[in-house]
C-alpha cells in the first residue's frame, strides 16, 4: 500500500477497481485502473466525506498520479 495520510481513499479506489491494493501505486497513472466517471463521482463524495476535503468537479482527473492526488489533497486541506 502507498504509505501516504490517505490510506482510505487507496483502499476505496482499490475496491472499485476491484483490484489489489497494491495495484494502485503512487507513479501510475490511475486511468490504468479503468474507472469510469461514475466511480470518480463516488470518490470525490468519499474524500468529502472521510477527510472533509471539498473537490471542485474536474480538479481530480484519472491521467493524473495518486501521488498528484494527494499533493493536491494536501494542498486543500492546508497541509
Amino acid at each position: 500500500m502507498i504509505a501516504t495520510t490517505y490510506p482510505g481513499l487507496v483502499t476505496f479506489i482499490a475496491e472499485r477497481a476491484e483490484v489489489p491494493v497494491e495495484t494502485v501505486v503512487p507513479d501510475r497513472p490511475l486511468e490504468v485502473l479503468e474507472l469510469d466517471s461514475l466511480t470518480m463521482v463516488e470518490i470525490v463524495l468519499f474524500i468529502q466525506r472521510e477527510y472533509g476535503i471539498d473537490v471542485p468537479e474536474g480538479d481530480l482527473r484519472l491521467g493524473q498520479t495518486p501521488a498528484e492526488w494527494f499533493t493536491y489533497l494536501d494542498g486543500r486541506a492546508g497541509r
